[in-house]
């Protein structure tokens, strides 16, 4: 079966699996090949994907799981993949904390656009 990861940034990640394991605030789920099709809703969880000789995680927020014809598609607002579930948590809050930094970044320049067009219309003396 295969498993593909889509984002913001659109499909992130694609690869063969012999099954899956989705852990949610609902419990765990184990999607193997073959299985009827389903659609879940994870708002934070991780998915361990099973391949012959090793796991690999994948970290999400706010996610829609859809397994259909043997091809489990994830479509998140964020998901971060690791060898381990550690690196794959880190991957997530490092990704997390860039996005902070870039809109608390934004918010100051747009605060500071907004002053000086404040100064540069009382400089024009527009509207009076």
């Amino acid at each position: 079966m295969t498993f593909k990861v889509l984002t913001q940034l659109g499909q992130t990640h694609q690869d063969e699996i012999q099954y899956a394991v989705i852990k949610s605030e609902d419990g765990e789920m184990a999607i193997m090949n073959n299985h009827i099709p389903i659609i879940l809703h994870v708002l934070k969880g991780h998915i361990k994907f099973v391949q012959e000789k090793e796991e690999i995680f994948l970290v999400v927020e706010q996610a829609v799981i859809e397994f259909k014809q043997n091809v489990l598609t994830i479509l998140a607002l964020e998901a971060q993949i690791g060898k381990t579930l550690e690196k794959a948590k880190a991957a997530f809050e490092k990704k997390i904390k860039e996005k902070l930094e870039l809109t608390k970044q934004e918010n100051v320049d747009f605060s500071k656009l907004e002053r000086e067009l404040k100064e540069n219309i009382k400089k024009s003396k527009a509207g009076h």
